[in-house]
C-alpha cells in the first residue's frame, strides 16, 4: 500500500498518529509510548519524501488538539493529556522540519506555513503558568525557529504585515505576537539586515506602544543570530560589513532620537544601542581610541556622549535610579558580547570597553551589604541580569573569583546561591565556543557546593517528610519517569517564588547531574572523610526520592543518584578504597528505597522500580570492571540487608496491580543473578552458594520478556515458578509473610465495605507501621 497507494498510507498513518495521542487514548502506558514513538519516527522518514503532506496533517492535528484545549473544561489529569499530546505533535512538526529539504516556492508548502504559523503563534504569548507551559512554549520557539530556516520568506512576510498593520492602527492594546516572531526565527547575517532594513523604514510611522516590544525581541533576535552563526560575529570583529553597519548607525540614531531625555525609555533602548555599536566595529574603534587622543568624527559625537553617559550611570549616586539600571543591562550585554570574540583577538576594543566597566557592574551586582533589585516585579529579569554577569565574568577571565566567594558564602542572601547554582548548570551546558573556561576550573569549590546542598536540603525538607497511606497509592496515577529519550511529564501549578530554597534545592539537584564532579570533587582529603562526605551527599540525595510534596525534585533526585552509580563516578566516592566504599554507600542506597517500597510509602512505585533496574546495571558495570576484588568489603551488614530488601521488593511486587510494575520485578531477577556470576567468577564459589534460587530466578527474568495473553496467564506463569523455589531465603521468608498479610488486610476491607468506607485509609495506614515496625525488630543480618 505504501507504494501503491502513498497518499492514502501516510493518510492512515496519521489517523493511527492522532488516536494514540493521550488526549485521544488516555495517560500514556509504556507500550503506548512506544506506539507513539514508532508512529512519530514513521512520519518523520516518510517527511523526507512526503513532505508537504505530513506537515499539513500534523498541522491540522496540532489546531484539533489546539481546539479540543481551548473549549473544554477538564480535570488536572486530563488537562495533563493535553498538554502531553500537544508536546508530542510540536516535537514531530520540530523533527520533521529539520530535515525539510532547501527553500521553494511551492505554493502548497507556502499555505502550509502560513497555516503553521497560525497555530505556533498561540503558543508564544501563554503566561507560564506550569512547567509544562514553558515546554510548549520552548518546543513551539525550536518548530517556528526550524520552520524560518528554509521558509524564511513566508514568516518574514507575516512580521513584515504586521508592522504595516500596527503603524497605521489606532487600538489601544493592539496584538503584538507576530512582533514577537522576530525573537524565534532564525536569522544568518543576510536575513538580518534584510530584517534591519524593514525596522529602519517602518520605526518612525509604529505607534509608542510597539516600540518596547520591538526592540526587546530584535535584541533576542540578535543573540539568537551569534548564538546560532558566532563564526559570522567574529568575521565582523575582523572585516566590517558595510551594509550592516549602516542599517546598526540608522537604527542607533533612530533610538537615541526616540529615548532623548527621558530615563525610562533609555532602560529600552540603551542594551539595544550598545549591540548596535559592537556590530559596528569601525565606528566603536573610533570611540574608544578617541579617549587616547586618537582622531575622532564629529558626525559620531552622540555615540561617543552615549557610551560615556553609560559608563557614567553604572556608578550609583552619580546618577538617577533608572539610568543605573539602564547602565547595568548595557554593561552586562556589552560584557556577554565581549565572550564571543576569541581571547586570541586581544587589541579588539571591545575587551577595552569591558575592563572599563566590569569592576563597577561587580560591585553594584554582587555587593552582598546591599543586594542588587529594581523591585518586586523584576525579580526574575534581576536574577537573569546577575547570571549573565557571571557567567560573562568567568568567560572573561576565569580565575578573577570574586563574585564567586560572594555566591558561595552561606551567609549571603539566597538570590546569590541560586545565581551561582543557574549560572553554573549554564556554564556546563551550554554549546561551548572554543576559548570559553571549562567547569573543571571550579572543581577546588567542591566543599563549599556539598555545605550549600546540605544546608538548603536542610531548610527545605523540615517538617516535609511524610508517610503516604496505602488507601492514597493505589488511588493516585503513578508519576512518569523520564527515561533515556526525553519523556513528557506535567507538573502541578506552582506557587513557589522562584528563588525559593525549594526552587534553589531542585536547581542544586539539577547540577549533580549535570556534572557529579562538582560534589565529588575532594582532592587533599583523607579517604574516611571523603567517603563520609560521599554518603553525606547521597542520603540527602536518597531523601528527596520520597517526596511526595516535591515530584519535579525527587524526579531530578532519582536522575542524579543514576549519574552518581556511573562506574567512572563510583570510582570518586573513595579513590583510596572504591570497592569497599561502593558496597557501603550504594547498600544503603538500595536498603533504603527498598524498605520505602515495601512499607508502600512511595507512590510512584512502578517509575522507582525501573530506577532501581538502571541502579543495578550500573553496580553490576561497576563490578565486572572490578571482577577480580568484586567481594571485597561485600561481607558487612548493610550488604546483607540490602539484598534480602531487595528479594522482598522484587516479590511483593509480582502481585502489583501494575502489569508494568509487575514485568519491571521479574526481569530485575537476572540483575541479581548476574551481581551473582560476577562475584562467584574470582572466588571459587557456585553461584547457588551466594544465591540460592538462581535457577529460578533466570526464569522468571526470561518469562518478563514473554508476550502473554492477560494478567491472568502472567500470574499463572509466576505461580509456577514460584512453586519450583527449593531455598526459603530471608528474603522469600519475609515476601510471603508481608503477602499473607497484605491479602489479610484487603480482605477484612473488602468484606466489611461500605460500612468502613471512611475508615479504611486509617486502617490501611496503621496495618502498615506496624507491618514496619515488626520488619524493623525483625530483621535478620546473619
Amino acid at each position: 500500500m505504501a507504494t501503491q497507494k502513498p497518499v492514502e498510507w501516510v493518510n492512515s498513518l496519521m489517523t493511527r498518529f492522532e488516536e494514540q495521542l493521550p488526549c485521544r487514548s488516555g495517560p500514556q502506558t509504556t507500550h503506548s509510548r512506544i506506539n507513539v514513538e514508532q508512529n512519530q519516527s514513521s512520519l518523520i522518514n516518510i517527511s523526507k519524501y512526503r513532505f508537504s503532506l505530513v506537515i499539513a496533517g500534523l498541522t491540522k492535528i496540532l489546531h484539533c488538539v489546539n481546539e479540543m484545549r481551548q473549549h473544554s473544561q477538564f480535570q488536572p489529569e486530563f488537562e495533563k493529556n493535553f498538554y502531553e499530546s500537544q508536546l508530542i505533535v510540536l516535537d514531530t512538526l520540530e523533527r520533521c522540519l529539520s530535515g525539510q529539504p532547501k527553500e521553494t516556492s511551492r505554493y502548497d508548502e507556502a499555505m502550509n506555513v502560513k497555516t503553521l504559523l497560525r497555530e505556533l503563534c498561540q503558543f508564544i504569548d501563554v503566561p507560564s503558568e506550569n512547567h509544562m507551559v514553558v515546554q510548549l512554549k520552548n518546543l513551539a520557539s525550536k518548530v517556528i525557529f526550524s520552520l524560518s530556516l528554509n521558509n524564511f520568506n513566508a514568516v518574514f512576510s507575516r512580521i513584515s504585515a504586521r508592522m504595516q498593520e500596527l503603524s497605521n492602527s489606532n487600538e489601544e492594546n493592539p496584538d503584538f505576537i507576530d512582533i514577537e516572531l522576530i525573537q524565534h526565527i532564525n536569522l544568518d547575517v543576510t536575513r538580518l539586515i534584510k530584517l534591519l532594513n524593514e525596522i529602519n523604514q517602518k520605526f518612525k510611522s509604529l505607534k509608542k506602544n510597539v516600540y518596547v516590544v520591538l526592540m526587546n525581541s530584535l535584541e533576542k533576535a540578535i543573540w539568537n543570530w551569534m548564538d546560532t552563526y558566532p563564526k559570522e560575529f567574529m568575521d565582523l570583529q575582523r572585516k566590517t560589513n558595510e551594509e550592516l553597519a549602516d542599517c546598526c548607525d540608522k537604527l542607533f540614531d533612530l533610538l537615541d532620537n526616540f529615548a532623548e531625555n527621558n530615563s525610562k525609555k533609555r532602560l529600552n533602548t540603551w542594551p539595544l544601542q550598545m549591540m548596535l555599536l559592537v556590530l559596528n566595529s569601525k565606528i566603536l574603534e573610533e570611540i574608544v581610541n578617541a579617549d587616547a587622543g586618537a582622531p575622532f568624527s564629529p558626525k559620531h559625537f552622540r555615540k561617543r556622549q552615549f557610551v560615556e553617559s553609560v559608563k557614567k550611570a553604572l556608578v550609583p549616586h552619580a546618577a538617577s535610579k533608572q539610568l543605573c539600571e539602564a547602565a547595568a543591562v548595557t554593561c552586562v550585554r556589552l560584557c556577554k558580547t565581549s565572550t564571543y570574540i576569541n581571547i586570541l583577538d586581544s587589541s579588539n576594543v571591545v575587551f577595552s570597553l569591558v575592563q572599563n566597566v566590569i569592576s563597577d557592574l561587580k560591585m553594584l551586582l554582587f555587593n552582598p551589604g546591599k543586594p542588587y533589585g529594581r523591585g518586586q516585579a523584576t525579580v526574575n529579569q534581576d536574577v537573569d541580569l546577575m547570571i549573565d554577569c557571571f557567567v560573562s565574568c568567568f568567560r572573561i577571565n576565569p580565575h578573577n573569583n570574586e563574585a564567586l566567594k560572594v555566591c558561595l558564602n552561606l551567609n549571603s542572601p539566597s538570590t546569590y546561591h541560586f545565581v551561582l547554582v543557574c549560572s553554573l548548570y549554564r556554564i556546563i551546558t551550554q554549546p561551548r565556543l572554543g576559548w570559553w573556561p571549562q567547569i573543571d576550573i571550579v572543581y577546588n569549590k567542591a566543599h563549599e557546593l556539598r555545605n550549600m546542598f546540605t544546608d538548603t536540603l536542610t531548610k527545605v525538607t523540615q517538617g516535609c517528610i511524610i508517610h503516604t497511606p496505602l488507601r492514597m497509592i493505589q488511588l493516585c496515577q503513578s508519576l512518569t519517569l523520564k527515561e533515556k529519550v526525553s519523556t513528557l511529564k506535567f507538573k502541578e501549578k506552582s506557587e513557589e517564588s522562584p528563588l525559593s530554597y525549594k526552587n534553589l534545592l531542585l536547581w542544586m539537584v539539577r547540577l549533580i547531574h549535570a556534572d557529579p564532579v562538582l560534589m565529588l570533587n575532594n582532592q587533599g582529603k583523607a579517604g574516611h572523610e571523603i567517603q563520609s562526605s560521599t554518603l553525606e551527599l547521597i542520603n540527602g540525595l536518597v531523601s528527596l526520592i520520597h517526596q511526595p510534596s516535591m515530584p519535579d525534585v525527587a524526579q531530578e533526585a532519582m536522575e542524579a543518584l543514576l549519574i552518581l552509580h556511573d562506574p567512572t563516578n563510583i570510582e570518586m566516592w573513595n579513590p583510596e578504597s572504591p570497592i569497599n566504599t561502593f558496597w557501603d554507600v550504594s547498600s544503603q542506597v538500595l536498603f533504603s528505597i527498598s524498605q520505602k517500597l515495601i512499607q508502600h510509602q512511595i507512590m510512584n512505585y512502578t517509575e522507582i522500580l525501573k530506577w532501581v533496574r538502571e541502579i543495578l546495571k550500573c553496580r553490576n558495570a561497576f563490578l565486572q570492571k572490578h571482577k577480580e576484588y568484586a567481594n571485597l568489603g561485600s561481607h558487612i551488614a548493610i550488604c546483607k540487608q540490602a539484598h534480602i530488601k531487595l528479594e522482598v521488593v522484587f516479590f511483593m511486587y509480582l502481585w502489583s496491580v501494575d502489569i508494568d510494575a509487575v514485568l519491571v520485578s521479574m526481569s530485575c531477577f537476572s540483575l541479581l543473578c548476574e551481581e551473582a556470576d560476577i562475584r562467584c567468577g574470582q572466588d571459587d564459589l557456585t553461584v547457588t552458594y551466594m544465591l540460592p534460587n538462581y535457577h529460578v530466578y533466570q526464569e522468571l527474568s526470561a518469562a518478563s520478556t514473554i508476550l502473554t495473553t492477560g494478567r491472568a496467564a502472567l500470574q499463572k506463569r509466576i505461580m509456577t515458578l514460584l512453586r519450583k523455589i527449593e531455598h526459603c531465603t530471608q528474603g522469600c521468608s519475609q515476601a510471603w509473610e508481608d503477602t499473607f498479610m497484605n491479602w489479610e488486610c484487603a480482605t477484612k476491607i473488602l468484606v466489611s465495605y461500605p460500612k468502613t468506607k471512611l475508615e479504611e485509609a486509617q486502617i490501611c495506614e496503621g496495618f502498615h507501621r506496624t507491618i514496619g515496625k515488626r520488619r524493623a525488630s525483625h530483621q535478620s543480618t546473619d
